[in-house]
């Protein structure tokens, strides 16, 4: 029997992590050929869990790499033993709003990355709006970077008053919250005993 196919999209604004989450769940499940981890490792500077800086998976382009930003959408194939995905990692700077709106308009869920840090900003709200008027169905709202906030309960409520309030204005009818710190993987693919 063929796996159901599910089309998603990450979104929400520069630097809220939808690079560092993609990396960090196409690592998780396997998905990364070991030349492509090796690769990544090599060109990670600092600090990082697994000495990986996530990010850089996706990033094809040598401008994003130098600039350490997404510029184009980059697409990835994965499966589970349940069901395929194609992902389509979308790039957060607001000159690129429409490469968004493109990975968009072909995806059936979305995940809209959020910084717990920065909260919801104005691109995150315009992406939310961009998913919700191309007839995203399902919408993730993966509050990220909960680790530099102690994994703090309040911050993740406050966040998810704010945004399901703004969500309900646009009739977004199926939209859940989790809290995450994609660079420490807390909530990407297995549940993290430090959040609840």
């Amino acid at each position: 029997m063929e796996k159901d196919l599910l089309r998603l999209c990450t979104s929400g604004s520069v630097d809220d992590g939808k690079s560092t989450l993609v990396g960090r769940l196409l690592y998780e499940v396997g998905a990364l050929a070991d030349d492509h981890i090796a690769a990544a490792k090599k060109a990670t500077i600092g600090e990082f869990p697994e000495g990986i800086d996530f990010s850089l998976i996706t990033d094809g382009l040598l401008a994003e790499r130098e600039q350490k930003i997404t510029i184009d959408v980059a697409y990835r194939y994965f499966e589970t033993e349940n069901r395929r995905f194609i992902l389509a990692d979308s790039p957060g700077h607001i000159q690129y709003t429409k490469n968004q709106a493109a990975a968009a308009s072909v995806s059936d869920a979305g995940v809209l990355v959020v910084d717990v840090t920065s909260g919801f900003s104005e691109q995150s709200r315009r992406h939310l709006m961009v998913m919700a008027l191309l007839g995203v169905k399902h919408i993730l709202i993966a509050v990220n970077k909960m680790d530099l906030v102690a994994y703090a309960r309040a911050s993740f409520d406050n966040l998810r008053t704010e945004i399901g309030e703004f969500a309900a204005r646009l009739r977004v009818d199926d939209i859940r919250f989790v809290p995450i710190s994609a660079k420490l993987g807390d909530n990407v693919t297995q549940r993290s005993e430090k959040m609840s």
